[in-house]
């Protein structure tokens, strides 16, 4: 039971002993409409009819500054957040909990990100093997070392994933898309107007100095980011814009596997064979044009900048549950120059909605058992019936 199936029930358990409180107690209502009393009339709604009618509740709800926004949804999200935090401090405090039990299991994903000693003290050392296997990267075995990488959601240069065909809803087909990129979106890599330029700018400082975290001097560093930047923006140009995306005809196109691996230089075959597909006999490829460009893209570069480009994608998944020099640099643009969020949640915070991400079915399990009243589940059965019948 993840968090937004918790949220809804909390939800309606409010509602259910407010009902409850209003059939036991009889009390004249007083009547203050709430949207009118968020309004404010300093603000001409001809200008900005959202903050006409909005900010007088945000003036009393200020957003958070380690938030990018607030309002009741974020309310009971902190208030449920509060409670699965009492769970993983109490679960990581069980000293002999029982291997494989959801307390042992919850505890320890939830301390081993608490343990900031041991995180920094360990620096790069949780993907230490990554970046040792990105070291022996060579334009042959570019597809192994892809794979390898992709398998722990490290993305590369481009996008893949195995889901219900479009056009056959009783196939799961393999989709390759257009991807690889460090910035959200193709568009920023083109777009001249002030912001996005200052976001380029923002970006190439960042990834230099994320290389030099990683040991690069300052000369190789400045060089390696100036490269990783020329290959994405050579990805992006190959790319579709957001609008073209939106068409389900135009990003879908079915190939023959083997005319496919025949036509590219990246030795796909080898890729989604090492990834544990074989034998394909189709490939819906959603951007054609991308990766008949990946293949002088791909050509054009010398592997030493490949492996730059490698080591930060690599970053770009990892970097925020590395030592702190790595964690702060990633917020520093991904959360404040990109998001316009000021400071860094608390860690305990993190690692709650990090906990509940990742194990949010034990979690489930663990909160309904400690903070459900007995009978919601069966209420919930009886108002979704009612609802059913009406």
């Amino acid at each position: 039971m993840h968090y937004k199936t918790i949220r809804n029930i909390c939800c309606i358990s409010v509602l259910i002993a407010t009902v409850a409180c209003n059939n036991t107690v009889k009390q004249t209502p007083t009547f203050a409409d709430p949207l009118a009393s968020h309004t404010d009339s300093s603000i001409n709604p001809a200008d900005n009819f959202f903050m006409f009618a909005n900010n007088g509740w945000f003036k009393a709800n200020p957003i958070p500054a380690s938030e990018r926004s607030n309002g009741i949804f974020q309310t009971i999200q902190d208030t449920i957040n509060n409670s699965i935090k009492l769970i993983c401090e109490r679960s990581s405090a069980i000293a002999d909990a029982k291997l494989g039990s959801n307390e042992q299991k919850i505890g320890d994903f939830y301390f081993s990100g608490m343990d900031t000693v041991a995180i920094n003290k360990a620096g790069t050392g949780a993907i230490k093997n990554q970046l040792d296997l990105i070291n022996t990267l060579t334009l042959e075995n570019m597809a192994q070392v892809t794979a390898s990488l992709a398998k722990i959601n490290a993305a590369g240069m481009f996008g893949f994933y195995v889901g219900v065909d479009d056009k056959n809803s009783a196939l799961y087909s393999v989709m390759l898309m257009q991807g690889g990129l460090g910035l959200p979106d193709r568009d920023y890599y083109f777009n001249t107007d002030a912001r996005t330029s200052s976001i380029r700018t923002a970006y190439v400082n960042h990834l230099k100095a994320q290389f030099v975290l990683l040991g690069y001097d300052d000369a190789k560093a400045t060089g390696a980011a100036k490269d990783v930047m020329q290959i994405e923006t050579d990805l992006a140009k190959a790319s579709r814009t957001m609008a073209d995306r939106r068409d389900p005809y135009l990003n879908y196109n079915k190939v023959s596997a083997d005319a496919f691996y025949k036509s590219n230089a990246f030795n796909f075959q080898t890729f989604f064979t090492e990834i544990g597909l074989k034998n394909l006999d189709s490939i819906v490829v959603g951007q054609p044009e991308f990766f008949t460009a990946l293949n002088t893209i791909i050509k054009k570069y010398d592997v030493e900048k490949w492996k730059a480009y490698a080591q930060t994608q690599l970053l770009n998944t990892y970097a925020s549950h590395l030592s702190t020099p790595f964690e702060t640099q990633a917020f520093s643009f991904y959360g404040t120059t990109l998001s316009g969020t000021k400071e860094m949640k608390p860690r305990w915070k993190r690692m709650v909605e990090l906990t509940d991400e990742s194990l949010g079915d034990l979690v489930g399990q663990v909160y309904v058992a400690e903070y459900l009243p007995k009978g919601t589940k069966e209420k919930l059965i009886e108002i979704g019936n009612n609802i059913r019948s009406v």
